[in-house]
C-alpha cells in the first residue's frame, strides 16, 4: 500500500510522513546552535572532552562537535589537547587548532615506520587540518621518503593535505586548495537573483553534442562584487557544462575570460547517453532564486549534511576530497563553489562542486551522492 503524500508542516514540501522534512529539521537544528550562548558552547566543549576521556572514542557527541566546528568556528585547541591524550583521532577536525607541541608530537608518531597503516592515515588527516610549516615539511619528507606503512595507504600524503585546504605540487611547492572566506548562497527572489553576483544554473542556447540537454552556466560569479574580493576575478566567470552528463563523468572542464566568456569541453570519455534531466529538469535548475548572502560564515560552514550552497571556505564531500589537477599545469585546482542539489532540483541527490585554476583560466565540475 502505497503511502499518501502529505505537507511538510513547517515549508509545505510534499512529503510521504507526518511532521516536518529533512531539510527544515536541519535548518532549525543550524538555527538552534547559531543562537547558542558562549556559556552554552563552553558545556558542550565540556561534554565532548569528558566523552573522549571516559571512553576514548567520540560517539555520542561526534554530531554536536561538527556543527559546532561548522557554524560556530569553534576554537578546538582544548579539544585537541583531550583528543591527543586519549588517542583520538577521528574526526580530524579535532586538531583544527591544535597546540604546537601536539602538532610537533604527531609529526614525530608519523615518521615511525612500524605504525599501523589505518593509524597513519588519521594522523595525516589531523595534521592536515592543523595545518603550519611544520606539517607541509613532514609532508614534503614523507612524499620524498615514504615509510613502511604508506605501501597499505592508496594515495600520497599530498592528497590527506587536501582535507586542511592546501597541497603542493610536483617540485613541493605549498598551494592553497581553500579560499579563505565563505559566503552562503541564501533564498532571494527572481528580482534579487538578477542583480546577484553569484547565481545558479544560468540556460544558454547551446545544446550538448553527447545527450542533446541544454547546457547551463552551472554558476556565474561576478568576483567585481566586493563581498568576492578574495577570489581574485576582476570580471565575470561562468562554469559551463551539461548539466545532465556531468553528473556521470570524473569532472566536466570548461575554459573561461573574465568578460564572461566560457567554452564547455566535451572530452572523448564524456558521458554518452539518455537526456535523464530533459527539458523540465533545466526549467527547475534555472528558475531556482538563490542568491549571495550579504555576510561571510564561519569557512566549514556548508561541510555538513545540508550544508547548503556556498561559495568559497570548505566543501562537504560526500565522498572523499576531490581536488582534480588542472589538464593544463598539472597543478592542484582551489575549490571555488558547491551547489546542494536537492536545492534547485527536486529529488535529485548529492552536491556539485566548482573547481578553479585562475592560472590557466580552466574551471572543473564534480558531482558526488552516497
Amino acid at each position: 500500500m502505497e503511502r499518501e503524500a502529505q505537507k511538510c508542516k513547517q515549508c509545505g514540501r510534499e512529503i510521504y510522513f507526518d511532521g516536518i522534512c529533512a531539510d527544515c529539521r536541519a535548518e532549525n537544528r543550524k538555527n538552534e546552535i547559531l543562537a547558542m550562548t558562549e556559556e552554552e558552547i563552553a558545556v558542550g566543549i565540556k561534554e565532548i572532552c569528558e566523552e573522549m576521556e571516559a571512553t576514548g572514542d567520540l560517539d555520542k557527541n561526534h554530531g554536536i562537535f561538527i556543527k559546532l566546528l561548522d557554524y560556530r568556528d569553534i576554537n578546538t585547541a582544548k579539544i585537541a589537547e583531550t583528543a591527543f591524550e586519549h588517542k583520538v583521532f577521528y574526526p580530524c577536525e579535532l586538531y583544527k587548532d591544535a597546540y604546537e607541541d601536539i602538532v610537533k608530537s604527531m609529526t614525530e608518531m608519523i615518521k615511525q615506520d612500524d605504525i599501523e597503516s589505518g593509524l597513519a592515515g588519521h594522523l595525516l588527516l589531523c595534521l592536515a587540518a592543523a595545518g603550519g610549516d611544520e606539517v607541509y615539511q613532514t609532508f614534503l619528507e614523507l612524499e620524498k621518503h615514504p615509510r613502511e606503512w604508506r605501501k597499505k595507504l592508496y594515495v600520497n600524503p599530498s592528497f590527506y593535505a587536501t582535507y586542511g585546504g592546501w597541497s603542493y605540487d610536483k617540485e613541493g611547492n605549498f598551494i592553497k586548495t581553500n579560499f579563505d572566506k565563505c559566503y552562503p548562497l541564501v533564498k532571494g527572489t527572481m528580482e534579487e537573483k538578477k542583480k546577484s553576483p553569484v547565481k545558479i544554473g544560468v540556460r544558454t542556447d547551446e545544446k550538448c553534442p553527447k545527450c542533446g540537454c541544454t547546457v547551463v552556466n552551472l554558476m556565474e560569479i561576478d568576483g567585481r562584487d566586493e563581498r568576492l574580493d578574495f577570489i581574485g576575478i576582476d570580471g565575470v566567470i561562468k562554469a559551463k557544462c551539461c548539466p545532465n552528463c556531468f553528473q556521470f563523468s570524473g569532472g566536466d572542464f570548461c575554459r573561461y575570460s573574465v568578460d564572461g566568456e566560457s567554452e564547455a569541453i566535451f572530452g572523448e570519455d564524456s558521458f554518452i547517453g539518455e537526456d535523464y534531466l530533459g527539458e523540465s529538469g533545466v526549467e527547475e535548475l534555472a528558475s531556482n532564486t538563490y542568491v549571495l548572502g550579504d555576510k561571510p560564515v564561519p569557512l566549514r560552514f556548508a561541510a555538513d549534511w545540508y550544508g547548503g550552497s556556498s561559495v568559497g571556505g570548505f566543501a562537504f564531500w560526500i565522498q572523499d576530497c576531490e581536488i582534480k589537477m588542472c589538464p593544463d599545469c598539472g597543478k592542484p585546482m582551489k575549490y571555488l563553489a558547491q551547489i546542494q542539489w536537492d536545492t534547485v532540483l527536486d529529488g535529485m541527490e548529492g552536491n556539485a562542486y566548482i573547481e578553479i585554476c585562475k592560472d590557466c583560466k580552466t574551471i572543473v565540475m564534480l558531482h558526488q551522492q552516497t
